[in-house]
């Protein structure tokens, strides 16, 4: 029926399960080739549906301007953007399938980063500025009602809570900030880490679309960048920003410096550490660990908040090297 659905031809191969993302994935095998099959849902369509078409549309904007990624596979009939519905099975995606190996320490993929991450950013302008998303930004009340209930509830965390919140708080002003001064405001792939880089025959590919929308394209480059340059390391390698940030520039589009390009990474720790906030009070189904768990590393985040600090402004001294 998928093979139908997506007039991939007669299946040569039954459907093997695939880790990959955070959704059902298999791989099958039909006269038209290989393909990896993504089920998005089972039931009824889920509430970020409309986010999900938005980012579909971008991806196949981002395929059709030559950007190293697999083809997404457009259905017969669709449900919506790129999906479609198979009665009794659910809504799925369908690519085509890479031949790879994961992103290794000694891929030296600096260049076709920035130029990736520049060729991106120059589809899709924005006029306004659109809101931080994963920034970790919440009102000060929002906290104050996460530690309320966690000292209520006796949970590991809510000591350090007390004690972080005043820089919290402090920190959240600043990445605001930071996002409103960035400008160069775009629609991104806002995934762009070392995870979802593969290695094919031809070189890198990006994978994963499903979290394409607006964001800062001076900040995305400069947490990927670092993201990228600190695989395998415990400080980015100074040569590989470089690299990158000249590739970016050649693009078109200079970064400069200073430590407001660092928010977008705090931002990620604070938006993780809110996570698991809710997810230890039961407000977020957390499917990768015990609660008991999350809530020791939501405690351990708070207390390395600090250094964490310390350590991204240091990092920022690499951008103007």
């Amino acid at each position: 029926m998928l093979a139908e659905a997506f007039e991939l031809g007669r299946p040569i191969e039954p459907l093997a399960p695939y880790c990959f993302g955070s959704h059902e994935n298999w791989t099958l095998g039909t006269m038209a080739g290989r393909f990896l099959v993504t089920r998005l849902w089972t039931g009824p369509d889920a509430p970020w549906r409309p986010e999900l078409e938005r980012a579909m549309e971008f991806e196949r904007r981002a395929c059709q301007a030559g950007i190293d990624m697999p083809r997404p596979i457009a259905p017969r009939t669709a449900a919506f953007g790129d999906a479609a519905r198979v009665h009794g099975f659910g809504v799925f995606r369908i690519h085509e399938w890479v031949d790879h190996r994961p992103l290794g320490v000694d891929d030296d993929i600096a260049a076709w980063l920035g130029s990736t991450l520049a060729r991106l950013h120059r589809l899709v302008p924005l006029d306004a500025p659109p809101q931080p998303r994963w920034y970790g930004l919440f009102p000060a009340q929002r906290w104050n009602a996460w530690l309320a209930e966690g000292e209520a509830r006796g949970m590991a965390w809510a000591p350090s809570l007390r004690d972080r919140l005043p820089d919290i708080l402090e920190v959240s002003h600043w990445i605001a900030d930071a996002f409103a001064k960035a400008g160069r405001y775009v629609v991104t792939h806002r995934d762009v880490q070392p995870a979802n880089v593969l290695m094919s025959a031809s070189g890198p590919v990006l994978v994963d679309w499903d979290s394409a929308g607006p964001d800062s394209a001076p900040l995305e480059t400069v947490e990927s960048v670092l993201a990228f340059a600190s695989l395998g390391r415990s400080e980015p390698d100074a040569a590989t920003v470089r690299r990158a940030l000249a590739a970016y520039a050649t693009g078109g589009h200079p970064i400069g410096a200073g430590r407001d390009l660092v928010a977008r990474r705090v931002g990620l720790h604070l938006h993780r550490l809110t996570e698991r906030l809710e997810g230890t009070l039961g407000g977020v189904d957390q499917r990768t660990a015990e609660p008991a768990q999350v809530e020791v590393l939501a405690r351990q985040d708070l207390e390395e908040f600090p250094g964490l600090l310390a350590t991204l402004t240091r990092w920022s001294d690499l951008l103007g090297a």
